[in-house]
């Protein structure tokens, strides 16, 4: 499976970064040790429905690359999506979509296609081993997450998601949508982030103690990321990533599944 990876500008000081390498995690021992392939970096403006390249990146005797968010100045909530691509291929500048990523698979054993995504403030660091699948970002589907994942009530913590959303097809225009986060008990809206297609939407989460919150989208699929660190010191960041629904699911039907508890639920929500 193919997938894309990104960087994100969520403020606050805080650099994103990815860090990828072209070493096969998995393979027989007969088959090449790496993978040589190079990096699209891409953006959309939020009010266009073309691409436009930023970059192109090449490994140049290396065996990894780190790409930060600070190198391509970009906008609050904007997102820069990472391309593993065919060293022969030519990008385009200004597509209507985004070109497939590449398998880094080389043979029938299977292959993580995730990388390092860390985010940086102040000298300190915290990563997870993510992606954004190619066939997700086909879709245009919903969102529904209950493990909001930010149970710090101490003073001075800040917690955020970031809701991350990639949509590689071609798009006639842009939408402004929203991600709400909801009382699971009583149904009451507590807050709402807008957003747009091929960006991130970013929600300043208040602690609320005794009270199960769930976060969701009618409009589109994505990706949550939960930050937390506290605003006066340098030495603390957590980064965490919640899991879609199906995985709360076992065996061969746990997406048939997930397609019920999504109905059901958003069928309730405001």
């Amino acid at each position: 499976m193919s997938n894309f990876l990104f960087l994100v500008n969520i403020g606050d000081d805080i650099v994103s970064s990815v860090n990828i390498t072209k070493l096969v995690p998995n393979r027989k021992p007969t088959s090449p040790k790496f993978c040589d392939f190079k990096l699209g970096v891409y953006i959309q403006e939020e009010s266009s429905v073309a691409w436009k390249k930023l970059d192109e990146v090449y490994f140049d005797g290396n065996n990894n690359i780190q790409l930060k968010s600070s190198d391509y100045k970009l906008k609050e909530g904007q997102i820069a999506v990472v391309i593993p691509s065919e060293i022969n291929e030519k990008l385009k500048h200004n597509p209507c979509k985004l070109p497939k990523p590449i398998s880094r698979q080389l043979d029938s054993s299977p292959v993580s296609e995730r990388a390092t995504i860390s985010f940086e403030r102040k000298g300190v660091f915290s990563s997870y081993q993510g992606d954004y699948p190619f066939q997700m970002s086909k879709a245009k589907g919903t969102f529904l997450c209950f493990d909001s994942l930010v149970f710090q009530p101490e003073k001075g913590v800040i917690n955020k998601l970031v809701f991350i959303n990639i949509f590689s097809q071609e798009l006639k225009e842009k939408t402004k949508f929203t991600v709400n986060r909801v009382n699971t008990s009583s149904k009451e809206t507590i807050k709402k982030q807008k957003y747009v297609y091929n960006s991130a939407a970013i929600m300043n989460v208040e602690y609320k103690n005794d009270m199960e919150t769930a976060f969701y989208s009618k409009d589109s699929s994505g990706i949550p990321i939960f930050i937390s660190y506290h605003k006066g010191f340098k030495s603390n960041l957590s980064v965490e990533h919640s899991h879609p629904p199906s995985e709360l699911f076992f065996g061969n039907n746990k997406f048939f599944a997930q397609q019920v508890l999504k109905k059901n639920w958003l069928s309730i929500l405001p």
